[in-house]
């Protein structure tokens, strides 16, 4: 009796934990480029239960005619042990993007990268901005709504300075305004390209392609690491079915019908589980009451 409470309370702590996860998909759906986690719920390991001191037939064994076996285990059937939130699993399908008309707002489009083999399974890379974090390391994001700061450095929503193609961060000198700058496809800043007698390249913005986005951990504020660091594209064409879009910004890839709808079976499933525990705990109480004298 006892296994089926540890079951059910398996089955509630699992879906606590899911509904965390859709709570912050939910929280996130207007955090440009933010990408959902998905929780993964697994069986624990499940048991061959057998009978054991018992008779069983020798013909299952050895044929027809064949005399019982005393103490032979008969099988009778696989036993379940509730279940667990194994992992956190990040969902890096494209966000849909949307104009803003804001020269410093740019979206990475990269649905058209061809598929890698890794490990024997067809894995869609992803491309991300590279940030410089406050440690000194490298983060990853696809949150494209930047700024320039005081120092003219183009910085993240939440002041991460951009890197660019030659690992240092970008920085915009002089009295160039951002709206005097133009960002081509490939990642180029180009200031005063309406004026070719001021026109000039200023540098250009680090795209890094995870080719098994898998691998990246979550560390915050929308933003993701990798254990080694990501080689940045150099030249064009190195890295065919990435374009940068300016005056756009990638919105979550967050479905809010489907978020909710898994929210509110999470919670059903949360009370059909609570249910069975008032139900054992009634069993219970009425087992200890058995045979008990008053006075």
């Amino acid at each position: 009796m006892l296994r089926g409470l540890y079951t059910a309370a398996s089955g509630m702590f699992s879906l606590e934990r899911r509904q965390e996860t859709l709570a912050n998909n939910l929280a996130n759906a207007q955090t440009p480029g933010f990408k959902k986690d998905d929780t993964v719920l697994r069986a624990f390991p499940n048991l061959l239960i057998q009978r054991i001191n018992d008779f069983n037939e020798m013909a299952k064994v050895s044929g027809p005619g064949a005399p019982p076996i005393p103490g032979y285990p008969v099988p009778i059937g696989d036993l379940y042990n509730g279940v667990y939130a194994q992992e956190r699993i990040p969902s890096f399908t494209q966000g849909a993007l949307v104009d803003t008309n804001n020269p410093l707002d740019i979206a990475i489009e990269d649905q058209e990268i061809p598929a890698q083999n890794v490990k024997g399974r067809q894995v869609k890379p992803n491309a991300f901005f590279a940030v410089q974090l406050p440690n000194g390391t490298v983060g990853y994001t696809r949150d494209g709504k930047f700024d320039l700061d005081a120092n003219g450095n183009l910085v993240t929503a939440d002041g991460y300075r951009v890197i660019g193609v030659d690992n240092k961060p970008v920085q915009i000198n002089g009295s160039i305004s951002k709206e005097d700058l133009r960002i081509s496809p490939d990642g180029q800043i180009i200031a005063y390209s309406n004026e070719p007698s001021k026109t000039r390249n200023i540098g250009r913005i680090g795209i890094a392609v995870a080719q098994n986005p898998l691998d990246l951990r979550r560390l915050g504020d929308n933003v993701y690491q990798s254990a080694n660091p990501l080689p940045l594209i150099q030249g064009n064409g190195t890295n065919p079915g990435v374009s940068l879009h300016q005056g756009s910004i990638e919105q979550s890839n967050v479905d809010l019908g489907q978020t909710m709808t898994d929210m509110m079976s999470t919670v059903r499933g949360y009370e059909a589980n609570q249910k069975i525990l008032g139900v054992y705990d009634q069993s219970l109480e009425k087992l200890y009451t058995v045979g008990r004298l008053d006075g």
